[in-house]
């Protein structure tokens, strides 16, 4: 599920009649590319639908078996790591986080609830705090990402399903023909998503089917 920003370029290449790269270079069409993306992190329909949400699974064997293999192998001027702890010393948030869905435990999938920093930490519950997030046990964490902005046309891609490719397309043409002011721009963005993006999804409100009676 992505979009290689090389398509994209090509696209709006096409649609700009500059296939010949005469009128934006590679750098315009990078930096046009990536604050497009910027704009998409930004919009509320997209942040709240479930296109950017991912899970992150915590083992804490199998992440302190990686970290004894780093310790084993790193050079001699490297730090080393310490083994993970999830109640003590908990884990890193993803470095894509924007917002926690939930939090469940991994043997039964049973859904933790948040603390805060003045309770215990039970079973059953998690605590989120400065960057990372503790709990007793393993578990799984459902997040919204953000986009990550690409450094390269030829190699870079963008992690939304194919439907939002003339979406990205057209903010990116409009980026680099019309230049808008940023109102204008994050409305356009906001329309654009909206025609993708269901309703129901980021307004939490339940559209009735036209086969429900």
């Amino acid at each position: 599920m992505s979009i290689t920003a090389k398509r994209i370029s090509r696209q709006v290449r096409y649609k700009l009649n500059d296939n010949d790269e005469v009128k934006y270079s590679g750098y315009d069409m990078l930096n046009a590319i990536n604050e497009s993306i910027r704009y998409l992190n930004q919009s509320y329909a997209l942040s709240n639908s479930d296109f950017l949400e991912k899970i992150k699974e915590y083992r804490v064997d199998e992440m302190n078996k990686e970290v004894d293999e780093y310790n084993e192998n790193k050079g001699a001027d490297d730090p080393e790591k310490e083994h993970y702890d999830f109640e003590k010393t908990g884990a890193e948030l993803p470095d894509d986080f924007i917002l926690l869905v939930r939090v469940a435990r991994a043997k039964d999938k049973y859904h933790l609830s948040p603390v805060t920093l003045e309770d215990e930490l039970p079973f059953g519950t998690y605590r989120v705090f400065a960057g990372r997030i503790y709990a007793r046990s393993d578990f799984d964490l459902l997040y919204r990402a953000k986009l990550n902005e690409i450094e390269d046309i030829e190699t870079g891609t963008i992690d939304l399903p194919d439907i939002f490719f003339d979406c990205i397309v057209k903010i990116v043409a409009m980026i680099l023909e019309q230049n808008p002011n940023d109102d204008v721009l994050m409305s356009e963005v906001n329309r654009l998503v909206i025609s993708i993006v269901p309703a129901r999804r980021y307004s939490n409100v339940k559209i009735k089917m036209p086969f429900m009676c």
